[in-house]
């Protein structure tokens, strides 16, 4: 039998979504695996020993490359189908390829993007949701026909080659050749307001240098944060904001005691590598299931009557405070948790 997986984006959620491949192969250790994402994306789960196929998307390629996938989706005849995203796109993908939405002709399980919940909450902080589910779990939710939750492991995962390695290893020679330990920074998100101050990541930065660490600043190309805290420390840190691809930022954060970072796909980058984070939460909420999951792991947040306002940090702050949810958690605060993280609090 041949099993397609489908997640068109975005970058943390595919990371989340790891655990599902894994434990689908354990319940059909003989069959295909196929994952159908976007080309923006396909990089993130590449190497992955349980995927037999990653199918990029093109999202710029319009209907023609949108055809290309139902014509391939119609020769490879999936017999089962894990509708791990359950937008617009996908559901119009398994109408065409076939001819229905859910399960009438072949065997489709979409995920409960819980949408209702998220509404309520969002608009009138009203909380229906009983306990958190995390996202891991929602995935892993999909497989609720074929085994128990408490059979499946929510552990995410990444596979950097040998070549992203070997490039790692390369260049912590180059840039931490006394071998100190490293602690990473994702001062930058996707969406700006999801960021804790610039300034309060610049304090870190270097309370981490008198302490003996070395920060290492990470995030996108578009960033703009790790620049403007390179430029302003004394003594200038690695940034590599922008310069490693998907798995090499993987592999770097398998060399660092901790991360540092805003809610976005830094965190679940390094819990996949198994290191801990320090998360920091604004207009967003635990309850939509993001949070980190090691042991070791902090979400730090305020406890607003306003929180949260948003899914991903889009739109304006809702009231005269200017985002105070992230203006006003003290750098205290992340620094202690830091070093409760590290087994540093005494």
């Amino acid at each position: 039998m041949k099993i397609l997986v489908i997640r068109f984006s975005s970058l943390g959620d595919i990371i989340l979504m790891s655990p599902l491949f894994r434990e689908i192969k354990k319940l059909f250790p003989e069959d295909e695996i196929d994952f159908l994402t976007s080309t923006s994306f396909a990089e993130v789960l590449a190497n992955n020993p349980h995927i037999s196929q990653i199918i990029p998307l093109d999202r710029k390629s319009g209907s023609d490359g949108f055809n290309e996938i139902i014509n391939h989706c119609e020769k490879k005849d999936y017999g089962l189908v894990f509708d791990a995203h359950n937008s617009l796109r996908s559901r119009l993908l398994l109408f065409k390829t076939y001819g229905a939405f859910y399960g009438k002709k072949k065997n489709i399980t979409s995920i409960n993007k819980r949408s209702l919940k998220r509404n309520l909450l969002l608009t009138f902080r009203l909380n229906l949701f009983k306990k958190i589910v995390s996202q891991r779990e929602a995935y892993l939710g999909l497989l609720e026909n074929f085994a128990r939750p408490c059979d499946l492991d929510d552990s995410t995962e990444l596979f950097p080659s040998a070549k992203d390695k070997d490039c790692v290893r390369r260049l912590l020679e180059e840039l931490n050749p006394v071998k100190k330990k490293m602690v990473a920074l994702g001062p930058g998100a996707s969406f700006e307001g999801k960021c804790w101050p610039k300034e309060k990541f610049l304090e870190i930065a270097g309370q981490l240098q008198e302490e003996g660490y070395l920060p290492v600043l990470i995030g996108g190309p578009d960033d703009k944060e790790p620049g403007w805290i390179f430029e302003h420390l004394v003594h200038k840190p690695p940034n590599l904001s922008g310069r490693l691809s998907f798995l090499e930022v993987a592999e770097l954060l398998s060399h660092c005691e901790l991360t540092i970072s805003n809610d976005t796909a830094l965190v679940h980058f390094s819990e996949a590598m198994k290191t801990p984070a320090v998360s920091i939460f604004g207009p967003t909420a635990a309850e939509f299931g993001y949070g980190p999951f090691l042991k070791q792991s902090r979400l730090v947040a305020r406890e607003l009557k306003c929180r949260p306002c948003s899914r991903n940090g889009k739109g304006g702050c809702l009231t005269r405070s200017n985002r105070e949810c992230l203006g006003g958690l003290m750098v205290k605060t992340v620094w202690d948790e830091a070093m409760e993280a590290l087994g540093r609090n005494g």
